[in-house]
């Protein structure tokens, strides 16, 4: 969980639950990666600034909240070339004074105390220029505290307005914390009469469309109805048995599909409410490469959120406003995301055989084949982790719901438990208008400073 090597001292700053390294500035090399961590490095992460540096033979440690910050400032201490060259023409100055007076009282005296003045005035103005009194520096301010780091060399004071630039991005898109407030004491219900905040139909729209696209609005109540669903047991359809073939014409009916919208929820079960380290992703897809995306977050400070766009190789992201980095593939990681977000993860396991059990079940008018899968294969749980390796001792669970009427998967819930400590993380997912027409166009980006690459 660490983002140091395991020898690395600074190996005592793990990674909050869904954290994600940004960038980091070392005062002598500039930007560097994640894996390097030098002796006076300001880290950037999702969550948080941290500096690590060492003064008087004492590592320090600073670490500062993004929600904190309140403002970013560079200062950018330069050598004055004008005081190098005076420095030089008063070196000239007292050697020639010094070789008059030789020339004249051949006395070297005189010619030391000629000479001298002016020389040591070049001394003072020369040293001046290569040790300058002040060393520029990344100030980041927050209330009552300014985190210093240090510019020592070229590459950091060029890469430092990098840095400031990706901190302000972060700072405009990270929300703030939740209200202190309590809220107001609700009416007791029971467990299954609740509805979460982030399943409410009428919310839903909002979350999907905020920074987005407004087209989705009705599909995310859609998707929000097919998340809260009651899905009753049903008999089985008369003259119905071949439960293979129908989960083949769905592999065929879900995989033609040119479009849909999606929601994924991942979370812990244990709790009814969304907690640090729970995703939610709510996804617009036009196949065969375009993604616009919404992705938040939780943890301890708070809610997190992420817009992105992604056409072909094109990539555009919310930071304030719409943004398209000339370098895409710092990106890769949003990407690959992409792709895992679809509906393929669930055709492979559709794909890996006949269910182990099924029903058919009914939940507002229409009917479902229900199919379960226990326990999943191991290229059906890597699918599903997007880890080609899962580790061992990980099992998986799949229950899939398909529409009767179009053959079109629906709903999909894989449970994953880790056998030794038993814990468990819940994946929740619902599609809505296949092939409605939906339509996916690069937003358009604001003119100023480019993104950091």
């Amino acid at each position: 969980m660490s983002r140091f090597e395991k020898e690395s001292p600074e190996r005592q700053i793990p990674w909050l639950a869904g954290e994600r390294f940004e960038l980091a500035l070392d005062s002598h090399e500039g930007a560097i990666n994640a894996s390097t961590a030098g002796k006076d490095t300001l880290t950037i992460t999702t969550r948080r600034v941290i500096r690590l540096g060492r003064q008087g033979g004492v590592r320090t440690t600073a670490v500062v909240p993004l929600d904190r910050l309140t403002a970013v400032e560079v200062s950018d201490v330069e050598r004055d070339t004008g005081r190098l060259m005076n420095g030089m023409i008063a070196l000239v100055i007292g050697a020639a004074l010094a070789g008059i007076t030789w020339a004249i009282f051949e006395t070297t005296m005189f010619s030391l105390v000629a000479g001298g003045v002016p020389t040591l005035i070049a001394v003072f103005m020369i040293s001046g220029y290569v040790f300058p009194d002040d060393d520029g520096a990344l100030l980041l301010h927050a209330s009552g505290y300014t985190l210093r780091q240090p510019l020592l060399s070229s590459e950091s004071r060029r890469d430092a307005y990098l840095v400031a630039h990706r901190v302000y991005e972060l700072m405009s898109v990270i929300a703030p914390p939740a209200s202190a407030v309590a809220p107001a004491e609700q009416p007791q219900q029971s467990f299954n009469d609740q509805v979460p905040a982030y399943l409410d139909s009428q919310a839903l729209p909002t979350a999907v469309s905020d920074g987005l696209s407004v087209s989705a609005s009705g599909a995310a109540a859609s998707l929000a109805s097919v998340l809260t669903s009651r899905f009753e047991p049903a008999a089985e359809p008369t003259g119905v048995s071949d439960v293979a073939g129908r989960v083949a014409r769905s592999v065929a009916a879900t995989e033609s599909a040119s479009s849909y919208v999606t929601r994924q929820i991942i979370r812990d079960p244990a709790h009814f409410e969304l907690t640090a380290g729970d995703y939610v992703w709510d996804l617009e897809f036009v196949a065969p490469d375009r993604f616009r995306v919404s992705q938040t977050g939780w943890s301890s400070t708070g809610e997190v959120r992420e817009r992105w766009v992604s056409i072909g190789r094109e990539f555009y992201r919310l930071a304030g406003t719409w943004q398209k980095p000339d370098d895409p593939s710092r990106f890769d990681s949003e990407r690959q995301l992409n792709a895992h977000l679809t509906v393929a993860k669930y055709i492979n396991v559709l794909r890996q055989g006949y269910p182990t059990a099924h029903e058919y079940n009914v939940s507002g008018g229409k009917q479902y084949l229900q199919v379960r899968y226990e326990p999943l294969g191991r290229e059906s749980l890597a699918s599903v982790l997007g880890n080609p390796s899962p580790p061992q001792g990980v099992l998986g669970a799949a229950t899939i719901w398909i529409d009767c009427e179009t053959d079109l998967l629906t709903k999909a819930e894989v449970k994953i438990t880790e056998s030794n400590d038993g814990r468990q993380l819940l994946f929740e997912q619902a599609f809505a208008s296949y092939d409605s027409g939906l339509a996916i166009e690069a937003p358009e980006t604001a003119k100023g400073p480019e993104s950091i690459n």
